[in-house]
């Protein structure tokens, strides 16, 4: 029972992993298990001829398939994939006009080749060659020949060693049925393979995407990608009237920290602060990088309400403590808010939040400032 639900449980994982277009397989298992098939398909074959009392055929298959696991298994260990490539579907093309040859055309070897056709397109996939689509292109074009020169001499020759009716019939269906197993393998097998490249080709573009938008270090927006964003919601503003608040914070005392403890620690800092901010943020915010320990925050909602969510965040920083080295790192943030306004330019309002940070880090740090005193004055050096 523990083995049966093992086995479920496998099959089930198996399944949810080829959905997703993984490959579990490395070229030399797949060129091993292959030329394994091939050769069991080849003992069968020289059993039915032995049944059959087609004696040389047996002994042609027998040695086939002694040949077919000796000379292939040498090449995989060697890495020489391509090759084995070459032998296996070779041999199935050279056995299928012998045997065509000997016991007949009604007897469905020749129905194999086709089989052969999708094996040579999916082989080209495993195996680095810049030449794959003209390997796969050479090989169709030789199996073709290949099919046609069984026609062309069963129609000429009279078979070698003609079968009985029954047996001919055995060998018709056992080849049909075989094809399709083969072709249907072949093409599961290669819309797989498409599958696991296309994953990894999407892998590398987010990989690619994720160096163009984001830091590194935070994994939040980097400055660039948040001005663009930025841009898009001042014309949904224009367009809507629905206003967002822009947040500048800076984590106080940061180049206390980096002096202190190391910039090991104060990367640390930057990312617990960074990964605070992620999670007590709405779907539609969007939160950058905006320089060095500075975080640029959108909040898609008008002042007010941007104030409590701000001022929430502040207070989870202020209860983090960031651990390093056995000693804990206290850390605090100040905030500026500045409220959208339609016909405003970005760095007019980028501006103001900067402005109330400013004078948060002025007076007491770890804040949320909203609004400027009328007499207060600007003095940045």
């Amino acid at each position: 029972m523990k083995d049966k639900r093992r086995f479920t449980d496998n099959f089930k994982h198996y399944v949810n992993e080829l959905q997703k277009g993984n490959s579990f397989f490395s070229a030399e298992i797949i060129f091993s298990k292959s030329v394994l098939v091939f050769a069991f398909i080849d003992a069968v074959k020289a059993l039915l001829f032995f049944l059959s009392n087609s004696l040389y055929m047996m002994i042609v298959y027998g040695l086939t398939c002694v040949l077919l696991i000796t000379v292939a298994h040498g090449r995989i260990k060697k890495g020489h994939h391509l090759s084995v490539i070459m032998i296996v579907l070779l041999e199935i093309s050279v056995m299928s006009v012998i045997t065509t040859v000997f016991v007949g055309w009604d007897t469905g070897f020749s129905n194999l080749l086709f089989a052969c056709i999708t094996a040579s397109f999916y082989f080209p996939l495993v195996v680095k060659t810049e030449k794959r689509n003209m390997l796969s292109l050479c090989f169709c074009i030789l199996i073709l020949l290949c099919y046609f020169v069984c026609y062309l001499l069963t129609s000429i020759l009279i078979p070698i060693t003609p079968l009985s009716r029954s047996w001919t019939i055995l060998f018709f269906i056992f080849n049909t049925l075989l094809s399709m197993a083969l072709m249907v393998t072949f093409s599961f097998l290669f819309v797989w393979e498409l599958m696991s490249k296309q994953r990894l080709l999407q892998q590398q573009n987010d990989q690619l995407d994720e160096l163009a938008h984001k830091d590194p270090l935070t994994h939040l927006l980097n400055r660039r990608s948040m001005n663009e964003l930025i841009e898009t919601h001042m014309d949904n503003l224009k367009k809507t009237g629905r206003r967002f608040t822009i947040v500048l914070g800076d984590i106080d005392n940061f180049k206390s920290v980096n002096d202190t403890y190391g910039h090991e620690a104060g990367d640390m800092v930057l990312v617990a602060v960074s990964e605070i901010i992620s999670r007590n943020v709405g779907p539609s915010d969007l939160v950058s990088r905006w320089g060095g320990e500075e975080i640029l925050i959108l909040l898609s909602d008008p002042l007010e309400a941007a104030t409590l969510t701000t001022d929430r965040i502040r207070k989870r920083i202020d209860e983090n403590i960031v651990s390093h080295e056995g000693q804990d790192i206290h850390v605090s943030m100040t905030f500026g808010a500045a409220e959208s306004i339609p016909g405003f330019r970005i760095e007019h309002l980028i501006q103001q939040a900067d402005d109330k940070l400013y004078y948060g880090k002025k007076h007491g740090k770890n804040q949320v400032v909203t609004d400027l005193p009328e007499d207060f004055v600007i003095k940045k050096k």
